[in-house]
């Protein structure tokens, strides 16, 4: 079958030639041998810029058929998901290191012995990114290969940023005042919470990744560690460590910082929360987003 070959815009770029079971595979790999945009690159909707999005299978599985227009969109330099978070909790790691043993680089004042607040927020932060960067490389199973390479700068500005010198450069200072919130027992059932959340994060997270055969794009309903109530249980896990990290320092930068951290993932969470009503016709509606009984 002809089809037309189209740029977002509308301006025609070419009409090839392919047999009626050519897969989206085929068609990105042969416009990658004649244009040079790899795959990952490319994004091609049916009809117009608007229409349906040819992501896998057969291109007549999308109604193309002899004469359709394909519109490409140039996606950029793309990176690897999982290089991507393994450079955002990368940038905690070191950050958070160089501030709390190296506090000469960063501060006029040096050698004071650390509180018991720094002492567990360190800990507990440097838990929390290594167990992250762990999940990163052996654990997490992506959908998609790639993202924008411009993504990774607004990605790692959180987490670099807000967290590693925002909450890292006020806690781990050698003039650094508790604020008291609450008594030595409290903070530490919070510092249990912590491992306890981190615990059932991890857990859902191998969850996912049993749901997904390796190199496959395979969705499943998750179950059991938190799914039962709510669609994206690793989100409201991650929510309720970071909530408990503001809580034990007491500080308004990591107050901030959860709360901001919250607002992206509620948003992730509903976006998943959508997708898996739409391709489950027999998924639980009594389940929430990411908060149970609520959102």
């Amino acid at each position: 079958m002809n089809l037309l070959l189209k740029q977002y815009n509308g301006a025609f770029i070419e009409r090839v030639s392919v047999p009626e079971d050519t897969t989206v595979e085929e068609l990105k790999q042969l416009f990658y041998e004649k244009f040079h945009f790899y795959p990952q690159r490319q994004q091609w909707n049916v009809g117009s810029a608007g229409g349906p999005r040819l992501i896998e299978n057969r291109l007549k599985d999308y109604g193309v058929s002899d004469d359709s227009s394909l519109y490409f969109k140039d996606l950029g330099v793309q990176i690897s998901w999982r290089l991507v978070y393994f450079l955002e909790y990368l940038g905690p790691l070191v950050i958070l290191t160089l501030l709390y043993h190296f506090p000469g680089l960063f501060y006029d004042q040096a050698g004071v012995p650390k509180t018991t607040v720094q002492v567990w927020t360190y800990s507990m932060l440097m838990f929390h990114f290594t167990k992250r960067e762990v999940e990163s490389l052996f654990v997490h199973r992506f959908s998609r290969p790639t993202m924008p390479i411009g993504n990774l700068f607004y990605n790692c500005f959180h987490y670099w940023f807000l967290c590693g010198f925002g909450i890292g450069y006020f806690v781990f200072h050698p003039r650094y005042t508790e604020i008291i919130l609450f008594s030595k027992y409290e903070k530490n059932v919070l510092i249990v919470l912590f491992f306890v959340f981190e615990f059932m994060n991890h857990m859902t997270h191998l969850t996912l990744r049993n749901l997904r055969p390796k190199g496959t794009k395979v969705r499943g309903i998750p179950r059991h560690w938190g799914f039962q109530y709510v669609s994206s249980a690793n989100y409201f896990w991650e929510l309720m460590i970071w909530i408990v990290v503001a809580l034990y320092i007491n500080a308004v930068m990591c107050y901030l910082f959860s709360f901001f951290v919250g607002v992206i993932l509620c948003k992730w969470a509903m976006k998943k929360h959508r997708t898996y009503l739409k391709e489950f016709p027999n998924y639980d509606r009594r389940r929430k987003a990411i908060i149970p009984f609520l959102y």
